[in-house]
């Protein structure tokens, strides 16, 4: 079962998150560590997609890196929709961790 961090706790996110629109994360227990999923939607000015493919090289490099410790589940990308022409919106991400603390440090 998930359970949602309060709104007001996201409040404290660093302010390079806040450059999404909007966050969520929730977590749920498992035996030995914490499983988060994080939701980053993206900004819907023109330039929100510059900005992304920016720095989409770096961000893949480090999500990798992240994957093979075990710390990332599973991520991609989130769509407007599942056709070809589906434009990029956001992203989420599952992580595995011990405290939501944790969490918003990986993703800073």
């Amino acid at each position: 079962m998930l359970k949602a961090i309060s709104s007001s706790r996201l409040a404290s996110l660093p302010a390079r998150i806040h450059q999404h629109r909007a966050l969520s994360v929730s977590a749920t227990a498992n035996a030995a560590k914490n499983q988060f999923i994080v939701i980053a939607r993206d900004f819907t000015d023109p330039e929100a997609i510059n900005r992304r493919l920016a720095i989409r090289s770096k961000h893949l490099v480090e999500a990798r890196a992240l994957r093979k410790s075990g710390q990332i589940q599973s991520a991609g990308a989130l769509f407007t929709d599942h056709s070809a022409s589906g434009k990029m919106i956001g992203s989420v991400i599952f992580f595995q961790a011990e405290t939501a603390e944790e969490v918003r440090q990986l993703v800073e």
